[in-house]
């Protein structure tokens, strides 16, 4: 339920990002006769235009990340008047957007229909059900809003300081807002280490980061106001952690599971798939058991002797040291932008890289590796590739496990699937799609899957000549996403812990111990990161559909680039454009 230039892996908090990305459909009260069904395709058009207008006036925080800069210096309203904002706004656009009659609209237009309406269902399942402004107390921290501010240089430094002091300032009351809605019978434990974890970490960037970004800005009132206002909002965050650690942790009793309804109500309203979870959850057993079937047969061409976990082990220590790893990212970038251009599998729609560098801090607890594109309405078009790397404070045995995830062939097969021909180069193609509803909404198992989808594909290409090296550690990352689909099905809706969820990854897919704990932690926070998995499968099915079709004339490169024309529509809504029916998406 993310959006378009938003981040990859991590999920910033998994419910809240849902919650913010499903934010996004509510708006316009105005312009639309409530009392007869509107049609056709030019009232539809103008009815998106003010959906997305007031959508953006209500959800500033959001609208900066989209790059939209005119509310750059406000805060989104968690106050109890706003979240009830949140649902009227959802309630009356999805009575709107069903008014439509379907079949007096395009086909492009009656899946942008389809498309909204799921994403009104979902607001009101988050924002009236699972209730998140109740269960995580991360959705009232400024550190995403503050950071889009200074990340990108889409004004002066002057200008963008001003913005981050008045923004600043109006965070302070999302700590008063918190401690009005935040419930301890509601609130995981979990969720609470997950954030004190990081608060050191947040607190630092504001402390640091901030003012370091506005160093060059001469002395005057409004760097003195900037730097007033950035010490009143470290105060509060330092008293906002202590007040989760010594007041509602002990209290904290609440489960961080979702359950099944809304689970399966989930992934009906962000990916519009409708296939019921015990279907789901066999498919997902019976992919687990071919990948580790294919990484055991790759593991014994390398070596006959070892075992799957010792193959792994071996490829993982060959990463380089930290202070090395951006460096060999970014210099293999060149070479796999020329391959995807050579072998004709994407059209690259620019010849600007992204920028490889660490991920911030404050970030670092659920991640390994994201990419940060700028939003579709941005006029700066610097966009990030993000690799975590050690804290310096770590233990020896803690830096080599995090490190183990940038073995070379590994670097290889994350890069395939943040920048050439993943994430990078479906933003850009986003970028330029005319349709706003597909470039600005995303669906998660597009998006993610179309990445994980491209490690495979790339390897079947021909990329590395074969190399088994590169093969286990593209089957070991689709071992991991293959574990995250299971996970996240038990997780929240099996019962399944933390513990039980971080041994499953250390034995299934042969992550180390820091990193398997990662992956389980990020589980509780991302009831979606099955996604990854799910559009994958449904990519590949329509594929293999598509090449029944079309026989002898099917080419990859063109069905590459006309899945990519789509947009972020979720994937059976381009099944439906691409083959003229929706069809077994699995």
């Amino acid at each position: 339920m993310s959006l378009q230039g938003g981040n990859d892996d991590p999920p910033g908090k998994g419910l809240v990002a849902v919650l913010i990305g499903l934010l996004l459909v509510v708006g316009f009260t105005g312009g639309i006769c409530a009392e007869a069904p509107a049609s056709g395709d030019a009232t539809f058009r103008a009815a998106v235009d003010h959906f997305i207008e007031s959508e953006l006036r209500m959800f500033p925080e959001r609208a900066t990340q989209l790059g939209d800069h005119r509310f750059d210096t406000r805060v989104d309203d968690l106050s109890a008047h706003g979240l009830a904002a949140v649902v009227e706004h959802a309630t009356d656009w999805k009575t709107k957007l069903s008014g439509f009659n379907s079949k007096a609209l395009s086909p492009a237009n009656r899946a942008d229909r389809d498309w909204l309406i799921a994403r009104c269902d979902g607001e009101l399942l988050e924002t009236q059900e699972l209730r998140t402004y109740q269960r995580d107390p991360g959705m009232y921290l400024p550190t995403s809003a503050v950071n889009s501010l200074i990340k990108r240089n889409f004004a002066p430094l002057e200008n963008r300081m001003e913005s981050v002091t008045e923004r600043e300032r109006a965070a302070l009351k999302n700590f008063d807002y918190a401690h009005a809605n935040l419930r301890p019978e509601r609130v995981a434990p979990v969720t609470i280490d997950i954030d004190l974890d990081q608060m050191p970490a947040t607190v630092a960037f504001f402390e640091k980061a901030v003012p370091e970004a506005f160093r060059e800005v001469p002395d005057g009132p409004g760097k003195s106001a900037f730097q007033v206002a950035n010490r009143q909002l470290v105060e509060a965050l330092e008293k906002y952690g202590e007040w989760l650690k010594n007041d509602l942790r002990p209290h904290a009793a609440g489960n961080y599971a979702i359950g099944a309804e809304a689970y399966q109500r989930m992934l009906a309203d962000s990916d519009m798939v409708d296939i019921p979870l015990d279907r789901l959850e066999t498919v997902g057993v019976a992919e687990l058991g071919r990948l580790q079937e294919q990484f055991r047969q790759t593991a014994e061409e390398l070596d006959p002797k070892a075992s799957p976990a010792e193959a792994a082990a071996a490829l993982a220590k060959q990463h380089p040291p930290a202070d090395q790893v951006i460096a060999q990212v970014n210099s293999g970038l060149a070479a796999l932008r020329t391959y995807v251009v050579e072998h004709h599998i994407a059209t690259i729609p620019s010849e600007v890289p992204p920028i490889v560098a660490e991920t911030p801090p404050f970030m670092r607890a659920t991640t390994f590796a994201s990419m940060d594109s700028p939003g579709p309405l941005e006029k700066s078009t610097e966009a990030y590739f993000y690799v975590t790397l050690p804290d310096p404070s770590w233990p020896a045995e803690k830096t080599d496990q995090l490190l183990a995830f940038y073995a070379p062939p590994t670097i290889s097969d994350t890069s395939v699937h943040e920048v050439y021909p993943g994430h990078y180069v479906q933003f850009l193609n986003n970028r330029l799609n005319p349709d706003p509803v597909r470039t600005i909404y995303h669906s998660g198992s597009n998006s993610e899957g179309w990445a994980l989808y491209c490690e495979q594909m790339m390897l079947d290409q021909g990329l590395h000549r074969g190399d088994p090296r590169y093969r286990l550690a593209q089957l070991q990352m689709a071992l991991m996403r293959a574990c995250r689909y299971l996970v996240g099905i038990r997780m929240h809706t099996r019962g399944m812990s933390v513990d039980e969820a971080a041994d499953f990854f250390e034995k299934n897919s042969y992550e180390t111990p820091h990193n398997a704990r990662v992956e389980a932690l990020r589980g509780t926070d991302d009831p979606g990161y099955l996604r990854y998995q799910l559009g994958k499968l449904m990519i590949l099915k329509l594929r293999e559909d598509l090449k029944k079709k079309e026989g002898a004339s099917f080419d990859l490169g063109r069905f590459h680039n006309d899945y990519l024309r789509q947009g972020a529509v979720p994937v059976p809504l381009i099944r439906r454009a691409m083959l003229g029916e929706e069809g077994s998406l699995l």
